[in-house]
């Protein structure tokens, strides 16, 4: 491909990928409404919906990395973003009942992870070799700036016409996207895919299996921030659901924030697993000390928490499976990677409110909890560095 025709077809995953965003995070700002309007539902309750999707997600990681390695990603995409509007909008057609909103996110959550290991092949398989480190690091923007748009006019949606308008208006964008990525994908060549038992040996090798155990617990961080940070702003500010639009423009910076860091992380000419250790000792500094600031202060804290998290949940999730590139287990490796991210985000799910209950309300516990976590992340990240890639970095470029 020209470099012309490298760019567009970039964009056209960024894009595709950033609009699954609006089926991922939707439920976030949908929960305080159905709170607030459900007296029946509990925090515990939806707790478990919550779970419940990661869970189908962390297990279609799993599948789809292994089976999307035989396929078009690109019209694996679409499926996923089908698949997954079709699912919201019947979300919005469930009236609050807790079994109806599990099931439904449930099978959102197999939808959803259609699509992150195939927009990494994708990337992988249509970009330079010389442009892929550079690539895979902007492309982890896009669940970032996904993330902000999606928050921002789900919750604009919700406080406008209830919580049903955050399912509804999500699985419009879904299904524009999926069906617009099907029309624009480009025409690509599919190798022949390998023995599913070289396939899965080559996906449990010892780097990509210890970045899965760090992205489980660095997402017990980042989706803990991003299912519980508007719920947390609701109560300990005494909202009601018309002030939502007001959430929305307060959480969506937080993603926005993880852009910069991104962009910034991008920019340093230094090792991206050193680089990763340093931002989550950072990131550890930022919710130690956000216990003890209120208000604006608050706001600036944990805005510069997200400034150092995406960056090495990028480099996880984005750059370490895109190293095996010649092993033709991109997918697969963004799979495992992203699925066991995902076991965390599961169990973050059951975790914050029993922290929050135990704790008489208070949040002070969770913060500490997940400046514990990027430590942990650290440690494993440098056992990584120093036991693997630190020696192996001449072999691996000449892959890219």
């Amino acid at each position: 491909m020209k470099d012309r025709e490298n760019r567009s077809v970039f964009w056209n995953i960024w894009s595709s990928y950033a609009t699954y965003y609006f089926g991922k995070v939707n439920l976030s700002i949908v929960v305080p409404a159905l709170l607030a309007t459900h007296k029946d539902l509990s925090l515990m309750n939806v707790g478990l919906v919550s779970s419940g999707f990661f869970f189908a997600y962390a297990f279609g990681q799993f599948f789809h990395g292994q089976v999307s390695e035989r396929y078009n990603p690109f019209v694996y995409i679409s499926i996923g973003l089908i698949g997954s509007a079709v699912i919201n909008f019947m979300l919005g057609c469930s009236a609050g009942f807790f079994i109806l909103l599990f099931i439904g996110e449930v099978a959102d959550g197999m939808f959803q992870s259609m699509g992150w290991s195939s927009c990494v092949r994708a990337n992988a398989l249509t970009q330079k070799a010389e442009n892929r480190e550079r690539t895979t690091t902007i492309l982890g923007t896009s669940y970032q700036v996904g993330n902000s748009v999606a928050w921002l006019i789900s919750a604009y949606a919700v406080g406008a016409w209830g919580w049903r308008a955050g399912f509804w208006v999500a699985a419009a964008f879904l299904l524009a996207r999926g069906i617009l990525l099907l029309l624009t994908m480009p025409e690509m060549k599919i190798d022949p895919p390998q023995k599913t038992a070289t396939q899965v040996k080559n996906t449990l090798s010892f780097p990509i299996v210890f970045s899965g155990l760090s992205l489980c617990l660095l997402n017990m961080v980042r989706y803990g921030v991003i299912t519980w940070i508007p719920l947390y702003l609701f109560q300990s500010q005494n909202m009601i659901v018309e002030d939502m639009g007001n959430v929305g423009l307060k959480v969506c910076l937080i993603p926005i924030a993880g852009v910069i860091g991104t962009l910034v992380y991008n920019r340093f000419k230094v090792s991206k697993d050193v680089l990763s250790i340093v931002f989550l000792i950072f990131l550890a500094i930022s919710f130690i000390i956000f216990p003890f600031t209120d208000g604006l202060l608050a706001t600036i804290v944990l805005l510069v928490g997200s400034f150092f998290l995406y960056g090495p949940h990028v480099f996880l999730v984005t750059t370490i499976p895109t190293r095996f590139t010649n092993q033709q287990v991109v997918a697969a490796s963004t799979g495992f990677i992203d699925g066991m991210g995902y076991v965390g985000t599961v169990l973050i799910g059951v975790i914050i409110p029993i922290l929050v209950t135990s704790a008489g309300g208070d949040w002070t516990n969770v913060f500490i909890f997940w400046a514990i976590l990027s430590v942990m992340v650290a440690v494993f990240v440098a056992i990584v560095y120093f036991s693997h890639f630190r020696y192996n970095n001449n072999q691996l470029e000449k892959t890219h």
